[in-house]
């Protein structure tokens, strides 16, 4: 901080001069030399945010569009109800094992219906022999 010093013997002189007793005027003139020791200063404030620093910072007029904490509950329950409607890590592993066992199934299925073809095509072209035989 910055002290400004005042000339205390004038000072004196004025209070004396307004009828004030020499001692009483010295005490007032020690205190007020006291208290400017106190007083802030325009360097003391040179380091502080001007109007000018502060026009670049929203208002509350600029932060009206944004959403509050209550309309994020409100998205979050919705999310949240929303949610319901897909599967859980546990379902996909249901799921996962489910069709693991239906391709297994339907393996066993489609080689079975593979070796009846083969039966049959193996019947049919010995049918067919057969036939060719009695032409």
């Amino acid at each position: 901080m910055s002290y400004y010093p005042i000339d205390t013997h004038a000072t004196v002189r004025e209070f004396e001069a307004a009828g004030i007793e020499t001692k009483q005027a010295e005490a007032i003139v020690n205190a007020m030399a006291w208290s400017r020791n106190d007083l802030v200063t325009k360097e003391d404030l040179a380091e502080f945010a001007t109007k000018e620093d502060l026009a670049g910072f929203a208002t509350k007029e600029d932060l009206a569009g944004f959403a509050t904490k209550e309309d994020l509950e409100v998205l979050k329950d919705s999310l949240n109800a929303k949610m319901e409607r897909f599967a859980t890590r546990e379902d996909l592993k249901v799921l996962r094992a489910e069709m693991a066992a239906m391709k297994s199934d339907l393996e066993k299925q489609i080689s079975s219906a593979v070796n009846k073809m083969l039966v049959c095509m193996i019947s049919m072209s010995a049918l067919i022999v057969g036939m060719m035989k009695y032409l």
